[in-house]
């Protein structure tokens, strides 16, 4: 008895997550304008180097060539295929690399770890009574 009620509570419990995961993305006409922006952002700052996920699922990385008002072109890194996509059909556009704050981040560790062993070094090299205590 303790087995099936046990059972019958994760089905309740788990139904409504998979109907959740199977649910597609809905098409957002500010989802497209944002992807829009992004995509004219990243080509005039020349930070064209992408990672695309699209609403089927599918992940294209490449660098973003051309975009016009209803679609834009990406060559694809490993074929060098250019693709024309559709910017109701992307989901997110994500930039490769390190973010700028990543970078900072990481300037910040190195100088903390550089100062950290010049401490070191100039505690172990400390010595107050190197020549000896003088009473007068």
């Amino acid at each position: 008895m303790k087995v099936k009620s046990l059972a019958l509570a994760f089905m309740l419990v788990l139904t409504p997550l998979a109907q959740i995961a199977r649910a597609q993305p809905q098409t957002n006409p500010d989802q497209s304008a944002k992807i829009k922006t992004e995509v004219a952002k990243r080509i005039a700052n020349k930070k064209n180097h992408v990672n695309i996920d699209l609403k089927n699922g599918d992940k294209l990385k490449g660098r973003l060539e051309q975009a016009d008002d209803n679609k834009f072109t990406i060559r694809q890194d490993k074929t060098g295929n250019k693709i024309e996509l559709s910017y109701n059909d992307v989901l997110k556009v994500k930039g490769q690399g390190l973010g700028t704050g990543a970078k900072i981040g990481i300037g910040l560790g190195i100088a903390a770890v550089v100062v950290a062993v010049v401490v070191v070094v100039a505690l172990r090299n400390f010595d107050p009574f190197e020549g000896g205590i003088r009473v007068p």
